[in-house]
Protein backbone atom coordinates (compact mmCIF):
# COMPACT_ATOMS: atom_id res chain seq x y z
CA UNK A 1 0.00 0.00 0.00
CA UNK A 2 0.98 3.69 -0.96
CA UNK A 3 1.19 6.88 1.29
CA UNK A 4 -0.03 9.37 0.52
CA UNK A 5 1.83 12.07 0.70
CA UNK A 6 0.24 15.73 1.26
CA UNK A 7 1.35 19.65 1.00
CA UNK A 8 -0.33 21.65 3.51
CA UNK A 9 0.15 25.06 4.64
CA UNK A 10 -0.65 26.07 8.15
CA UNK A 11 -2.01 29.06 10.57
CA UNK A 12 -1.72 27.14 13.66
CA UNK A 13 2.03 26.91 15.49
CA UNK A 14 4.04 25.91 14.02
CA UNK A 15 3.50 28.42 11.31
CA UNK A 16 4.33 27.86 7.89
CA UNK A 17 4.63 24.87 5.66
CA UNK A 18 4.97 20.95 6.45
CA UNK A 19 4.41 17.31 4.71
CA UNK A 20 2.57 14.70 6.44
CA UNK A 21 1.19 11.34 5.10
CA UNK A 22 -2.26 10.48 4.55
CA UNK A 23 -1.93 7.92 7.65
CA UNK A 24 -3.03 9.01 11.06
CA UNK A 25 -2.54 5.77 12.91
CA UNK A 26 0.65 3.45 13.07
CA UNK A 27 0.76 1.00 10.61
CA UNK A 28 -1.00 -2.68 11.64
CA UNK A 29 2.15 -4.43 12.83
CA UNK A 30 3.58 -1.08 14.83
CA UNK A 31 0.64 -0.83 16.19
CA UNK A 32 0.61 -5.05 16.63
CA UNK A 33 4.35 -4.08 18.51
CA UNK A 34 3.21 -0.94 20.72
CA UNK A 35 0.35 -3.22 22.44
CA UNK A 36 2.99 -6.08 23.09
CA UNK A 37 5.39 -3.35 24.45
CA UNK A 38 2.58 -2.39 26.47
CA UNK A 39 1.27 -5.88 27.38
CA UNK A 40 5.12 -6.78 28.87
CA UNK A 41 5.13 -3.34 30.38
CA UNK A 42 1.59 -4.10 32.23
CA UNK A 43 2.60 -8.02 33.51
CA UNK A 44 5.89 -6.40 35.07
CA UNK A 45 4.09 -4.25 36.95
CA UNK A 46 1.50 -7.01 37.72
CA UNK A 47 4.29 -9.05 39.02
CA UNK A 48 5.39 -6.46 41.49
CA UNK A 49 2.05 -5.64 42.57
CA UNK A 50 2.22 -9.40 43.99
CA UNK A 51 4.94 -9.16 45.07
CA UNK A 52 4.21 -6.16 47.54
CA UNK A 53 0.73 -7.78 48.47
CA UNK A 54 3.21 -11.21 49.31
CA UNK A 55 5.03 -8.64 51.59
CA UNK A 56 2.14 -6.92 53.26
CA UNK A 57 0.16 -10.49 54.14
CA UNK A 58 3.16 -12.35 55.95
CA UNK A 59 3.31 -11.78 59.63
CA UNK A 60 5.67 -9.04 61.23
CA UNK A 61 8.85 -10.68 62.30
CA UNK A 62 10.20 -10.47 65.98
CA UNK A 63 10.88 -6.23 66.35
CA UNK A 64 9.08 -4.79 63.42
CA UNK A 65 6.97 -1.99 63.69
CA UNK A 66 3.02 -2.29 63.09
CA UNK A 67 0.47 0.13 62.34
Amino acid sequence: MRRSWRFRYGFMPPFGFWFGTGWPFPRRQEYLRMLEEYRQELEQELREVDEEIQWLKRPPEAGEETN
